[in-house]
C-alpha cells in the first residue's frame, strides 16, 4: 500500500508504482488532498481517494481501514501539517505491518513525526517529541540523516536511500516541453524567462502583509523584492524579461490576484499553475524562490538559482545554502548584483550537488529485506 497527502510525498511514491508492479507486487495507491492532483498530473492510473474509504480521520477509523486492507507493507510520504500518515504508521505498528516513510525535503525533519503541524513550529521547538514513527524513515542522503539525528530522531529508524523523484526529474532534462511552453506564451528566443517559485508561507502561518512574519518574509514580500530589482535592471538590457510566477499547489489561488497589470515596462508577468515543473524549469534561464524544492530541482537541471530570503530571522531553511552550494540572498543590494550578473553578463554558475543513485531500487531492496524477515 502506498499513500501520500502532500505534493512532495506524492512525488516520492509515484515513481515506485510501476517498478513494484513489474516485480510482481499488487500495488494499492491511495492519496488525499493535493497528492491527488499530483497523481492526475502524472497520469497515474488506478489510484484511490482515501477520503472515500474513511468516515473520519480518527486513529480508530484508520486502524479499521488497515485491518480491512491488510497490506503486507506500507510506504508513505511525510506530511508536515496532516495527521493521516502519522495515524497510518501507528495503526500499522499495532497490526504488525512494517511501514516506510520517505522524506522528500531537507526541512522540518522532526515535526513530521510529532503531534504538531508546520504552523506550530514554536510549540514544537518547546516540546520536541516524536511519538509517530514508522518502522523506518527513508532519507535523501547522509546529510539528511545527520540532521534528523540532531533533531532527536533515533539513528536506528533512519535509512539512506535517495529521493525517487530526482531520478524521474533527471529524465526530463532538456525535454521539448520547455520549448513548447515558450512558444505558447509567445516568448522569443532572445527573451529571458525568470521563474519565481512561490511557497504558501502566508497561508501556512496565517499571516498578512501587515502581520509579523515567522521567517521574516512571505512569498509576497520576496516577490516584491525580486520585481523591484528587475525594474531597476530592465533599462540596462535590451532583453525582454518574462517573470513567470509558479504558485505552490497548496497556495491560495488569490495570493497573486493583485497582479492585475501583467506588463511593466520591459517586464511581462505571467502566473502559471498548469505547466509541469520540469517544463517550466526547461523554459527558464533563471529560477528564483526561497527554500522550495523547486529550486533544488532546478539545480539538478544545472539552471541558475537564486534563493532570496530578504528579512530572514531564523536558521536558513534552504538546504543548498546550509551546504554552501547556493548561498541565500538576504539583502537587496546582493539581489540586484546577482540578478545583474546573470541577466546582463550571462554568468551562469555551475553547481556541485551529488545525489544518491538508483533510489527506487534502494527503497525496494530495503523493503524486501523486511518482507524476508517476516
Amino acid at each position: 500500500m502506498l499513500f501520500s497527502r502532500d505534493p512532495g510525498g506524492a512525488n516520492c511514491v509515484i515513481p515506485l508504482v510501476e517498478p513494484l508492479k513489474n516485480k510482481g507486487y499488487r500495488v494499492r495507491l491511495f492519496g488525499k488532498d493535493t497528492a491527488l492532483q499530483k497523481y492526475a498530473e502524472r497520469t497515474v492510473r488506478d489510484y484511490f481517494d482515501i477520503t472515500e474509504y474513511l468516515q473520519d480521520f480518527a486513529q480508530s477509523t484508520i486502524l479499521a481501514f488497515l485491518q480491512k486492507e491488510r497490506p503486507d507493507f506500507i510506504i508513505t510520504g511525510t506530511s508536515a501539517d496532516d495527521l493521516t500518515e502519522k495515524y497510518i504508521w501507528k495503526a500499522a505498528e499495532r497490526l504488525g505491518i512494517p511501514s516506510f516513510a520517505i522524506l522528500d525535503q531537507w526541512l522540518n525533519y522532526g515535526i513530521r513525526f510529532s503531534p504538531y503541524g508546520v504552523s506550530e513550529l514554536t510549540e514544537y521547538d518547546i516540546d520536541k517529541k516524536h511519538p509517530y514513527l514508522p518502522t523506518r524513515i527513508m532519507v535523501m542522503d547522509e546529510y539528511a540523516r545527520d540532521e534528523m539525528i540532531n533533531e532527536g530522531i533515533p539513528r536506528s529508524k533512519i535509512l539512506v536511500g535517495g529521493q525517487p523523484h530526482f531520478e524521474f526529474l533527471i529524465q526530463q532534462k532538456d525535454s521539448d516541453g520547455g520549448r513548447r511552453l515558450r512558444s505558447n506564451l509567445g516568448i522569443a528566443e532572445s527573451d529571458m524567462v525568470i521563474t519565481y517559485a512561490s511557497e504558501p508561507i502566508s497561508r501556512t502561518y496565517k499571516e498578512t502583509d501587515q502581520s509579523e512574519h515567522y521567517w521574516g518574509y512571505t512569498e509576497r514580500t520576496i516577490f516584491s523584492d525580486i520585481l523591484k530589482a528587475l525594474k531597476n535592471i530592465s533599462p540596462e538590457t535590451e532583453k525582454k524579461l518574462w517573470m513567470i510566477v509558479r504558485p505552490h499547489p497548496k497556495e491560495d489561488p488569490a495570493s497573486f490576484a493583485d497582479i492585475n497589470n501583467p506588463r511593466n515596462g520591459n517586464i511581462t508577468i505571467v502566473v502559471d499553475r498548469e505547466s509541469t515543473p520540469w517544463d517550466l524549469i526547461n523554459a527558464s534561464q533563471l529560477i528564483c524562490g526561497m527554500s522550495s524544492m523547486f529550486l533544488i530541482e532546478a539545480v539538478l537541471f544545472q539552471k541558475p538559482v537564486l534563493s532570496v530570503q530578504i528579512g530572514l530571522k531564523r536558521q536558513d531553511p534552504f538546504i543548498l545554502s546550509r551546504r554552501d552550494i547556493v548561498k541565500s540572498i538576504i539583502d537587496g543590494d546582493t539581489l540586484y548584483r546577482e540578478l545583474k550578473s546573470i541577466i546582463i553578463r550571462n554568468n551562469v554558475p555551475i553547481y556541485n550537488f551529488a545525489i544518491i543513485k538508483e533510489p527506487i531500487e534502494n527503497i525496494i531492496r530495503h523493503m524486501e529485506s523486511f518482507l524476508c524477515q517476516n
